[in-house]
């Protein structure tokens, strides 16, 4: 399935409500994923008329994430969109575990959100993330709504998170990311199956 921005804005209209003129938010990774909507919803806030900004995560667990972090800030510069960078506690970093860290990123980004008076978070969750949490939640013997796996639209904290790219696969945001030129970090840690 092909992406582009105009089909990505139909979509976004038919599907989910906003204010007038937006305030939104991105949860960055530097990933491919989160660029890919990062670039997408930035095509949508322009059209709306509304504000974007880009919450860049320093989980504070690999060596090099701060400097990461710093480069996806600077390269965002360039598009002229509005970026901050959020660092987990180094305190709450204590058994490094994805659970812990989808936890520090949850809470962090939210709370940015609340204090900003920003409604609504997009997350970067695809079609391939959607199959893997289903294949896991599966194998640890899920009930029936275990399994339904990733919510397209889900509240946390008070605010609206909306996972847009669930109908698309990786290797569709790669095309995208390919054809806008957008760069990406891929992270080490995502090989890592501990």
């Amino acid at each position: 399935m092909k992406l582009t921005n105009k089909e990505f804005i139909k979509n976004i209209e038919k599907k989910y409500t906003f204010e007038k003129n937006p305030s939104v938010a991105v949860a960055v990774s530097g990933g491919p994923d989160s660029m890919s909507l990062l670039f997408l919803v930035h095509a949508f806030i322009n059209y709306k008329k509304g504000s974007l900004t880009a919450l860049i995560i320093n989980h504070n667990i690999r060596n090099n994430s701060k400097q990461e972090a710093k480069h996806i800030f600077t390269y965002l510069k360039k598009y002229h969109i509005n970026s901050r960078i959020l660092s987990v506690d180094k305190n709450d970093v204590k058994t490094k575990s994805m659970n812990e860290a989808r936890n520090n990123r949850y809470n962090l980004l939210t709370n940015f959100c609340i204090k900003n008076n920003i409604l609504h978070l997009f997350v970067a969750h695809h079609k391939d993330d959607n199959l893997e949490t289903f294949l896991n939640r599966k194998i640890s013997g899920s009930d029936f709504y275990g399994l339904k796996s990733i919510a397209e639209i889900s509240l946390y904290n008070k605010v609206c998170i909306f996972r847009p790219l669930l109908r698309y696969s990786k290797n569709t945001l790669l095309a995208y990311n390919k054809k806008n030129k957008i760069e990406y970090i891929n992270d080490p840690s995502n090989l890592n199956l501990n």
